[in-house]
């Protein structure tokens, strides 16, 4: 039997109407998780300089190197990261009151019925909110 409607995925971009509000509210979020990337940074250079210490005795030297390895590429990775969501920090604080913000990508579904336009139904909605209330909706290209 056909059927009659089809349940597909799409992206749904989410755009932000920049406010005060949410500026102050995604920076903080931004500027958590630089704390977070900082401390776990941090935590890691500790734990290396432990590991140095500890594994002074240690008769396998190339599995200390490769935890050693391992250790500072995961903080070097934090360490990006931290400076990433830093540059992230400014451009959000330069953000216009009023202008619109790309802000994340959510995965939302398509129902396609016979007679449908596909690539219409499938290309990516646009949903612009201001301070969480959706303003406006566009489906599709």
């Amino acid at each position: 039997a056909p059927m009659s409607v089809l349940h597909l995925k799409q992206n749904v971009i989410v755009k932000v109407i920049v406010t005060e509000r949410f500026k102050n509210e995604f920076k903080d979020d931004i500027s958590r998780q630089i704390n977070d990337a900082e401390s776990k940074a941090r935590d890691l250079k500790a734990s290396l300089g432990r590991l140095v210490i500890e594994s002074a005795g240690i008769q396998n030297p190339t599995y200390v190197e490769s935890l050693k390895a391992r250790i500072e590429e995961e903080r070097m990775i934090q360490e990006a990261l931290a400076a990433q969501l830093k540059e992230k920090l400014k451009e959000v604080e330069n953000l216009p009151i009023d202008s619109v913000y790309p802000y994340m990508v959510v995965e939302g579904q398509a129902d396609v019925n016979v007679g449908d336009n596909l690539l219409n139904k499938i290309s990516a909605t646009e949903v612009t909110i201001k301070d969480g209330i959706v303003v406006e909706i566009k489906e599709g290209a």
